[in-house]
């Protein structure tokens, strides 16, 4: 809901005249927050019904987390582009240890997501890894009642609600490395609509959105899903383009981490370079085992 109120608040700034009204859907991943996602199947979680309400007109824009839109997307229906990127990084939230390395052994910490779970363990496979369901309040509730000495989830989630002073620790992206489209809002409308995607030129940030499309081809390519161990991260800094993926086996034991660079006019040049990298050296096996 923050992330459609953002959105109409960029609008409206930028065509005062529109009238924008909310429709609030609630998805399988919005009405399922117990079960593990990789168990209830990731596919579409959160925007299969958005993306229904798209399909039959009665709905103009779907405003999503990208990270969980679907790298291949029905027929008739785009990404149109992204605001400007929050913070990519993960994050550690622990009432007790500073860092990941404070968490002593034996010492659990609890996410949602496959891809933290498989990074975790590289860096300390002595830790207890546990799921992690729920919207941020309850997941600081758990917290704060003792079950786990930490937990991992998305920086961006905090920074957006006003929390982000209860990060003990933000993670570093080389070792990290987020999920696609990760910080990022995504902007889905019907491919027929170009006055839609008229209006939201106005709010769109080029940069943003050539990195994550390039993110959302790389996934597309290695045929990774929102349930897999599998992440990449570009970006520009200092003027050059930076592209960092990764993919594990769900322990954690054995991991690709590669980093490419280069001119932003090649950004889509070095996501396919990525991908075939990846596949010579068998991600498919990888993150299946």
């Amino acid at each position: 809901m923050l992330q459609a109120e953002k959105i109409k608040e960029l609008l409206q700034t930028s065509s005062p005249n529109l009238e924008i009204a909310i429709k609030v859907i609630k998805t399988s991943g919005d009405l399922n927050r117990n079960a593990p996602l990789a168990e209830i199947g990731a596919k579409g979680l959160f925007t299969a019904e958005l993306e229904e309400e798209l399909l039959n007109n009665r709905i103009d824009l779907a405003v999503h987390s990208l990270k969980d839109l679907l790298s291949t997307l029905p027929d008739g229906l785009l990404y149109a582009g992204s605001p400007l990127r929050e913070d990519a990084r993960d994050a550690l939230i622990s009432s007790r240890w500073s860092s990941v390395n404070d968490v002593p052994k034996g010492g659990i910490i609890a996410t949602g997501s496959t891809r933290r779970k498989a990074q975790l363990l590289e860096l300390r496979p002595d830790l207890q890894i546990c799921g992690l369901r729920g919207n941020i309040d309850t997941r600081l509730k758990k917290l704060n009642e003792g079950e786990w000495d930490g937990i991992i989830m998305a920086f961006a989630a905090l920074i957006r609600i006003g929390q982000e002073s209860v990060v003990s620790e933000a993670l570093d992206p080389d070792q990290f490395v987020p999920a696609v489209g990760q910080g990022a809002i995504g902007l889905e409308i019907s491919a027929n609509r170009e006055d839609v995607a008229d209006l939201l030129k106005a709010i769109i940030d080029t940069k943003t959105t050539l990195c994550c499309k390039v993110e959302r081809q790389f996934l597309a390519a290695v045929e990774g899903g929102c349930s897999t161990p599998i992440g990449c991260w570009a970006r520009l800094e200092d003027g050059e383009f930076k592209f960092t993926a990764y993919a594990a086996s769900i322990d954690g034991s054995k991991c690709l981490r590669i980093n490419m660079s280069g001119e932003l006019n090649d950004a889509v040049k070095i996501a396919t370079k990525m991908s075939y990298e990846f596949l010579k050296q068998g991600v498919k096996d990888l993150i299946q085992a």
